[in-house]
């Protein structure tokens, strides 16, 4: 009879030990639910924009970014953390040498939080680290550096004297100048911003490097259709004096034709266009946008960068590339005419890009101003007949494959022979006189590239040199590109099949429960 109660007492022990223990794991997760919700508030919690992230992804994107340090306009160098990482030269990604090495092409990127990438899922997924993804995807024979320079809250001012201080002894290349959100939030003047942009221009002369300005887009100053969300951003946004921000478009306008006298520099864009195309969410308050965005700004900007480095460096960054099909040259007033055709991949059949550029091979150049005439064929069917101007005679268009029977363009039209404009090409639009800048990157969406085979392309060229100087003699360059199966794909599947389901299911716990995040924070 004693041993057995012994027994029932160990079991009532054990039973209240377990009923104990959930009532402690219960507390201390009311307790972490509490504090949770008494942290900083994180804009991402509920933004549309990150949806497809979990709970503790959200919320470690935000104690990234208010946990940055900085010391007066400049971030403090070596911090790392899950999404940020500043190197030991005080700026946002990897490591660079403060000597510049040689055969080594340098760009900075300047900017606010939005170029900085405040809300980007990663330093890779930035303005800047999308940049330096697409130029690594087309450059063959030399080193290209994208720096990310970007720093909160930086205005003109800011971004003039970092510029001066800082920027100068890294021997940059390039400088592309990302501006408009905080200038107007702290009521600079179209004024006082083209003084800065012109300041910095000459800064460009005097120590020999290429200046692109780049005016950002805003929700509500564009012409995107605006998601519920986005168009509340549009409401609330606030200068800093808490003036509403959208009373200011008429500033914001100036900004952007005052941009245009602006002469020194290599180039000038306005980008408040650049989303209208879009029809889901972008922004995630007034300016910052999403991963998503941020690729299409890098896209836009892209583009630009090419002709720049081809121009000041003695050879062609397509002339050697194995994948690039050359057409027969023709003479033209004594100079020997090529066109160079490259489908970006070649072997994915997911988006690509068609690379066209018209080459003087008599004095080594671009051919600049030229309106193509294409047409695109597949086992005897047509599948594209169009005119293209591209004022720096580089002609890249987006291939955006989809289920859609129908082939569509998508861009702005030159009113000379209806053509369309590539993005950043000046051009007169029907009914207007005026020289505009496009804003929209040329996109061919439907079914075109999208399957196996030999896709043949006819090119004409109607314009080169000037707008006006039209030509009908220089028709018959001939190219045909193939495009075959992903001999990988197959195998990348199955390589990148996760064996264990270890890292998912703390995921799911981490997204769920609070108690994990906050013992993260006491033991960190």
């Amino acid at each position: 009879m004693i041993s057995l109660s012994v027994q029932v007492s160990y079991k009532k022990q054990a039973t209240l030990g377990i009923i104990g223990i959930a009532i402690l794991l219960l507390v201390i997760e009311i307790i972490a639910n509490v504090w949770w919700v008494t942290q900083t508030h994180c804009e991402f919690e509920q933004n549309e924009i990150f949806q497809n992230l979990n709970e503790a992804e959200k919320r470690q994107l935000c104690l990234d970014f208010y946990n940055l340090k900085t010391s007066g306009d400049e971030l403090i160098p070596g911090q790392s953390m899950d999404s940020i990482t500043i190197n030991d030269l005080g700026f946002r990604g990897a490591e660079f040498s403060e000597i510049k090495p040689p055969n080594t092409h340098r760009t900075f990127m300047i900017g606010g939080s939005t170029m900085f990438g405040a809300g980007a899922t990663s330093d890779n997924t930035t303005i800047p680290g999308y940049v330096q993804q697409f130029l690594d995807e087309n450059n063959a024979e030399f080193n290209l550096e994208v720096i990310n320079a970007g720093i909160q809250g930086a205005d003109s001012n800011t971004e003039l004297k970092l510029t001066e201080q800082k920027l100068i002894r890294f021997s940059p290349d390039l400088l592309i100048i990302y501006d408009g959100w905080n200038d107007l939030r702290a009521s600079n003047t179209p004024a006082e911003l083209k003084e800065n942009w012109e300041l910095m221009c000459e800064l460009g002369k005097e120590n020999n490097f290429d200046i692109i300005i780049a005016l950002q887009p805003m929700a509500g100053f564009g012409n995107k259709n605006l998601t519920k969300q986005e168009l509340k951003y549009v409401e609330d946004g606030l200068d800093y004096n808490k003036n509403p921000l959208i009373e200011s478009f008429s500033t914001y306008q100036d900004y952007a034709n005052y941009l245009q006298e602006v002469k020194m520099c290599t180039k000038v864009i306005d980008l408040r266009g650049v989303f209208d195309a879009e029809v889901g969410p972008i922004y995630w308050d007034e300016a910052h946008v999403s991963d998503k965005g941020n690729s299409i700004v890098a896209k836009s900007l892209s583009g630009m960068i090419f002709p720049i480095i081809s121009k000041n460096h003695e050879f062609s960054t397509f002339e050697h590339k194995k994948d690039v099909e050359k057409t027969s040259s023709l003479i033209y007033d004594g100079r020997e005419i090529t066109v160079s055709v490259e489908l970006l991949p070649t072997d994915e059949v997911m988006d690509k890009e068609l690379r066209i550029i018209t080459h003087d091979n008599t004095n080594n150049e671009i051919v600049q101003n030229v309106t193509y005439f294409i047409s695109i064929s597949k086992d005897n069917d047509n599948l594209l007949r169009q005119y293209f101007f591209a004022e720096d005679g580089v002609l890249s268009i987006d291939i955006q494959p989809n289920d859609d029977p129908q082939i569509n363009v998508i861009g702005e039209k030159q009113y000379d022979n209806d053509a369309y404009v590539t993005f950043g090409s000046k051009y007169s639009p029907e009914m207007s006189g005026a020289n505009l800048t496009s804003i929209t990157p040329l996109q061919i969406t439907g079914p075109i590239f999208d399957a196996e085979g030999i896709y043949i392309l006819d090119i004409e060229l109607r314009t080169i040199d000037s707008r006006d100087n039209w030509t009908f003699s220089l028709s018959g360059f001939n190219s045909k590109i193939t495009v075959g199966k992903s001999m990988d794909l197959e195998y990348s599947v199955e390589k990148n099949k996760p064996i264990f389901q270890t890292e998912n299911l703390l995921r799911e716990i981490f997204s769920y429960y609070k108690t994990p995040i906050l013992l993260n924070e006491i033991f960190n």
